[in-house]
């Protein structure tokens, strides 16, 4: 069990498992919260906090300066002006996708404070 099936659990289940290791966990379990019982049940089952935090972190996505989104669609550019001097429509039209998503990204980055 980790500590997110833990989350997932209702206040019913949690007090239901948590009465299972009642002599291990200190304190009247019908009183508690559920960030309480949560908390409590991982102490008993041994399961870390830090382990789920290094999992999150990997999982962050790496986010990119504004400055190479700007030399990505640029050269996106040049290889669509080649697809279109080719006639390769495909390719063409993948190019002119990708850039718009690029050009999505960057506005979405906040402006400077001036």
């Amino acid at each position: 069990m980790e500590k997110r099936d833990l989350e997932k659990m209702t206040i019913t289940k949690l007090r239901d498992e948590a009465l299972k290791y009642k002599d291990q966990i200190s304190g009247t379990i019908h009183e508690m919260e559920k960030d309480q019982l949560v908390h409590a049940l991982m102490n008993v089952l041994g399961i870390h906090e830090e382990e789920h935090a290094i999992a999150a972190k990997k999982k962050a996505k790496i986010k990119r300066s504004k400055e190479s989104l700007k030399q990505e669609m640029r050269a996106r550019r040049k290889d669509q002006d080649e697809a279109r001097k080719s006639n390769d429509a495909v390719k063409v039209s993948r190019l002119r996708k990708r850039i718009k998503t690029l050009k999505r990204k960057i506005r979405k980055y906040p402006r400077a404070a001036a």
